[in-house]
């Protein structure tokens, strides 16, 4: 396999527990990725995800669907229980309701992370949050789990993409140094697109959709510890989690020593508040509030996306 170039590297402003090996360093960086869902129909989420990876990811890449053996000369797995290397990375995009089954495998694989990109879970109500549960309960921190519900992650850096708009919807913008965190999927994706029609440099970018278990500040403490990083953007929706907004706050005032967090915080009116909660299932809460917070942390926020990348260019 070829070697990345360009490693993460740690500094010392950031916490003691991140300074030791983080599994984000296989989410970003895996050697090798399985893809359950995988499928050769054009245009479809699976689809989209396996040429991505296929023609791109310079790791290697392992197909899972039990209705294919072969198509095009590349073998498919029935399960990645089948699959006799090890895997870093999966991703997950398969019906809601067997999530939970091959995240169980996944553990039982010994894959140490998984991108859900599957929606249908807490964001649609009551049924999908009792299985938003079930996943928890199947991840009891022997698995780290980015989503469910969202789009993933795109590393201009070694071809990782697993946004599934093609390339003619979603533009893939150029390696450089602006990392972008984003709550919403659709976001993330208009961003890209925005960016690569202007030819700017946006070398990472994650979407963590309902953040089951990894959210934006162990994403921001990463990003603070990539030198290939000039600049975090980050659109913001909401908070979920008691003693979230705590937490957020401590690692923004880290990262912000380092390097520059520029935010658009979603939801500033009542009817955006609405249209907030109801997209991931997170609060956007009081915006006067998340004001406060991000002027405590010394974070740039901008009035809008377009003015939070004239900020990140400067």
């Amino acid at each position: 396999m070829e070697e990345q170039e360009t490693q993460p590297q740690e500094v010392k402003v950031v916490s003691e527990a991140s300074t030791t090996f983080s599994p984000l360093d296989l989410l970003f960086n895996p050697r090798s990725v399985a893809i359950i869902g995988a499928t050769p129909r054009e245009n479809s989420v699976g689809g989209v995800i396996t040429k991505n990876l296929l023609t791109k990811f310079k790791g290697k890449v392992y197909l899972v669907n039990p209705k294919y053996d072969e198509v095009n000369g590349i073998k498919y797995y029935k399960s990645i229980l089948d699959i006799q290397d090890n895997i870093d990375l999966a991703v997950i995009a398969v019906p809601a309701p067997a999530v939970p089954k091959v995240t169980e495998e996944c553990v039982k694989k010994g894959v140490k992370v998984v991108i859900i990109i599957s929606g249908g879970f807490s964001e649609v109500g009551e049924e999908g949050a009792r299985l938003e549960e079930e996943l928890r309960r199947v991840v009891q921190n022997r698995i780290r789990v980015l989503g469910p519900n969202c789009i993933g992650v795109y590393n201009a850096f070694n071809g990782l993409d697993t946004f599934f708009l093609p390339e003619d919807r979603m533009g893939r913008p150029r390696p450089g140094p602006v990392a972008l965190i984003s709550q919403s999927g659709a976001v993330a994706g208009a961003i890209l697109d925005w960016a690569a029609r202007r030819n700017i440099g946006v070398g990472l970018a994650v979407n963590y959709g309902n953040k089951l278990d990894i959210s934006e500040a162990e994403l921001l403490e990463y990003f603070a510890r990539d030198n290939r990083v000039k600049v975090i953007v980050m659109y913001m929706e909401g908070l979920k989690y008691p003693g979230e907004g705590k937490r957020t706050l401590e690692v923004m005032k880290e990262v912000t020593s380092v390097k520059p967090i520029v935010v658009y915080k979603a939801g500033r009116t009542k009817a955006a508040t609405g249209a907030v909660k109801s997209h991931t299932a997170a609060l956007a809460g009081n915006y006067e509030v998340y004001r406060a917070m991000l002027k405590q942390a010394n974070v740039i926020e901008a009035d809008n996306l377009t003015d939070a990348f004239d900020m990140a260019k400067a």
